[in-house]
Parts: C-alpha cells; sequence; structure tokens
C-alpha cells in the first residue's frame, strides 16, 4: 500500500576535480529529476530511498546513503490522495564513485546524465529538487557528510 510520503534520492560521483550528480529523464514525459517514489507497506523514509534507488538504477545497496536536512511539500493530487492534502518528500543522496557496474535504469527512466551541479541545477524540473541538489553540493564541497547505518 502507498505511504503517504515522498522520497528523493540524488545519485552522485566524484570526478578528481569536482562531483557529478545523476539526472534522469523520465519515459512518460520530458521531465528531468533524481530518483523518486513513495513509501510502501510499513517502509520508513530510509527503507523506501534505498529501494527506490535499487530499483530505478538497478544497484546493489552496497552504496553509502546520506540523509538530507531539505523537505519539500507535494500536493496529493499528484499521487491520488485524497487526504492528506499535501504528503512531505523526504530526500537523500547515494554515493555511486565506488559503483564496480553501470547503472542500468528501469522503464521509469529513458536517459541518465551525469551532470555538474550548475548543468544539474539548470535541467532539473522541480524546485525540491534544485534545493536537495543545493544542499548535498554545499554539504559535499564543505566535507560535511553523515552515512546513514542501513539496517
Amino acid at each position: 500500500m502507498r505511504q503517504p510520503f515522498q522520497v528523493l534520492v540524488i545519485p552522485f560521483i566524484k570526478k578528481v576535480a569536482d562531483y557529478q550528480y545523476g539526472v534522469l529523464l523520465r519515459s512518460d514525459g520530458a521531465v528531468w529529476q533524481f530518483v523518486a517514489g513513495g513509501g510502501e507497506d510499513a517502509e520508513s523514509s530510509t527503507e523506501a530511498a534505498i529501494r527506490e534507488s535499487i530499483e530505478e538504477l538497478k544497484v546493489s545497496d552496497t552504496f553509502k546513503m546520506y540523509q538530507l536536512d531539505s523537505r519539500a511539500h507535494i500536493p496529493s493530487f499528484h499521487f491520488a490522495f485524497e487526504k492528506p492534502y499535501v504528503i512531505p518528500e523526504f530526500c537523500f543522496a547515494i554515493d555511486l564513485t565506488s559503483l564496480s557496474s553501470e547503472v542500468e535504469l528501469s522503464l521509469e527512466h529513458k536517459e541518465l546524465k551525469w551532470l555538474s551541479y550548475e548543468a544539474a541545477s539548470n535541467i532539473l524540473a522541480w524546485d525540491s529538487n534544485k534545493t536537495a541538489l543545493y544542499e548535498l553540493n554545499e554539504r559535499l564541497k564543505n566535507n560535511d557528510m553523515m552515512v546513514i547505518k542501513k539496517d
């Protein structure tokens, strides 16, 4: 059963001089965004973020995950909820720098671009994605990341 919350997950990789962020093009429209989805059954937001990352990027669960402070509230009509009127979106980031294989997209997305902060910010459709990207970019620049312990 769909839970009344959304998760947003920003994939990133460390390059020699900077970071790049994985931006995805949805298959059902010309919308660029990060990994996103809703909680299922009794999942926590962290569990939903891990599951969505694995499903949409076809990666194993060996990545490092970080929780961001960024939050948004999205009108519930986007998800066919009658109530509540808005649902919270919890934001995370995953480090795919050490990924041993290529990312393989689910059918939900038709393209992945690894972009600089500026290029990613310019292509993203949703303000919540841009805000979370800003926070992640600043945290990475300031070495201010704390790994979530996955149970």
